[in-house]
C-alpha cells in the first residue's frame, strides 16, 4: 500500500514538474552495494557509478527508490563513484534502489526515473514479536514441567538465509531462556523443568532474525502473553503439616517427662528426710542399755529390755516405718530361739543395716 502511494506521488510530481525538469537531461547510472541484506539500525552504504556514462564534467547524482529520487550529491569531474549512506536504517528502507545523474541540479523528489540497474535492499528486524502458547491449565503445581511453543505468523527474513535463529522466552520483564528457532518449522519450544512459585508470571516470546544484539533492555514484548501460576502441591503441604504436628507432640512429651522426673525426685527427698529423722531415736534405744549395764541386776535389765521392746514395737507402727524399711534404713529380722535356762527372752529385735552391734553380749 505504501509503495502504491509513493508511486502515485511521484507520478503527480512528474506531471506537475514537467516544465521544470528536462527529462532528456536525466541519464542512467549504475548502482552497487556490498550488502543487500542488512540488519535494522545499521548503516546502509550504496554506491552510484557514472563510469563509462559521463564525459569529463561535473554532474549531480541522484539515488532513487522505486523510481523516485530520495537523495542528491554532487560528483566532481575527476570522480566516477558517489557513495550514499543511509544511517540507522529501519524496515521501511527495504525496497528497490537505482541511480541517475544530471548536469542540472534538481530537487531529489522532482526526479522520477530508473537507473541502469536496480538492486533490492532488505532490512532485517533485530527483534520480532512471536506468538506463544502452551498446553494445559494456567495453574500448575510445584515440581511440574511447563512447556511453551513460540511461533511466528508473518513472513520471516533472516541474514544469510539462516536455518536457525535465536528466540527469547520472557518472564514479565526479564529474559528467562534462549532457544533456537527453527526457520523451516517456524517454531521454538521452551521448557521450564520442576517449576517453583517464583516462576509464576506473564510469559511471551521474541525472535531475533538478525545477529545485531547489543542491549537486552531494548527487547520489545511479544504479540501476546500467557499467565502461569505455580502453587505448592498438596503432598508438600501434608508433609509440612505432619512435620509440625509431630514436632509439637515430641516437645510436649519431653516436657511431661521432665516434670514427672522432677516430681519423683521431690518425693524421694521427702521420704529420705523422714527416715533420717526417725533414725536418731532408734539409735538411742540401743544406747540406753549400754549406759545401764553396770551395777544393775539381771532381772531389772530383763524388765527394762521388755519394756523397751514394746516401745520399739509401738514406734514401728508409725507410717515412717514402712517407708524406712523400703528405703533400706532398718530391717526387721527374727532372733534365734532362746536357749534353755536363759534369762533373756526376745520375740523380735531390730537390726540396723549398717551392721551396728551392741558392745555387750546378748544371751
Amino acid at each position: 500500500m505504501s509503495t502504491i502511494a509513493v508511486l502515485l506521488c511521484a507520478l503527480m510530481m512528474q506531471v506537475t514538474s514537467q516544465t521544470n525538469v528536462n527529462v532528456s537531461d536525466i541519464s542512467p547510472a549504475r548502482i552497487l552495494a556490498q550488502q543487500k541484506t542488512v540488519s535494522e539500525n545499521s548503516d546502509l552504504h550504496l554506491t552510484c557509478s557514472t563510469f563509462g556514462f559521463k564525459k569529463v564534467q561535473m554532474v549531480y547524482v541522484y539515488l532513487c527508490k522505486e523510481g523516485v529520487g530520495t537523495s542528491v550529491l554532487m560528483q566532481k569531474h575527476d570522480q566516477n563513484d558517489t557513495v550514499f549512506i543511509i544511517p540507522r536504517v529501519g524496515r521501511h528502507h527495504s525496497g528497490n534502489y537505482s541511480c541517475v545523474y544530471s548536469k542540472t541540479k534538481y530537487s531529489a523528489i522532482e526526479v522520477a526515473k530508473t537507473g541502469h540497474n536496480t538492486i533490492q535492499i532488505l532490512v532485517i528486524a533485530n527483534f520480532l514479536p512471536g506468538d506463544i502458547s502452551f498446553a494445559g491449565p494456567s495453574t500448575v503445581s510445584e515440581g511440574d514441567n511447563v512447556e511453551f511453543r513460540c511461533t511466528l505468523s508473518e513472513t520471516l527474513q533472516t541474514l544469510g538465509e539462516c536455518h536457525l535463529i535465536q528466540s527469547y522466552l520472557r518472564n514479565n520483564k526479564s529474559i528467562l531462556q534462549v532457544q533456537a528457532f527453527n526457520v523451516t518449522r517456524m517454531e521454538a519450544t521452551f521448557t521450564i523443568e520442576s517449576a517453583v512459585m517464583r516462576d509464576s508470571g506473564h510469559y511471551s516470546c521474541v525472535l531475533l532474525p538478525s545477529k545485531c544484539i547489543e542491549n537486552h533492555d531494548t527487547i520489545p514484548y511479544g504479540n501476546n502473553a500467557v499467565f502461569i501460576e505455580v502453587r505448592v502441591s498438596l503432598f508438600v503441604r501434608v508433609i509440612i503439616s505432619c512435620g509440625v504436628i509431630g514436632l509439637m507432640l515430641l516437645l510436649g512429651a519431653c516436657l511431661w517427662l521432665i516434670r514427672n522426673k522432677q516430681g519423683q525426685m521431690i518425693d524421694q527427698s521427702v521420704v529420705y528426710n523422714s527416715c533420717a529423722a526417725s533414725q536418731q531415736p532408734s539409735a538411742n534405744v540401743f544406747e540406753e542399755p549400754q549406759e545401764q549395764t553396770e551395777g544393775v541386776d539381771l532381772e531389772s535389765l530383763d524388765r527394762e529390755s521388755l519394756n523397751s521392746e514394746e516401745e520399739e514395737w509401738n514406734e514401728n507402727d508409725s507410717p515412717y516405718y514402712d517407708d524406712c524399711e523400703e528405703q533400706g534404713v532398718y530391717s526387721m529380722v527374727d532372733d534365734p530361739p532362746a536357749r534353755p535356762g536363759s534369762r533373756f527372752v526376745y520375740a523380735k529385735s531390730f537390726k540396723h543395716k549398717s551392721n551396728w552391734s551392741p558392745d555387750f553380749p546378748v544371751g
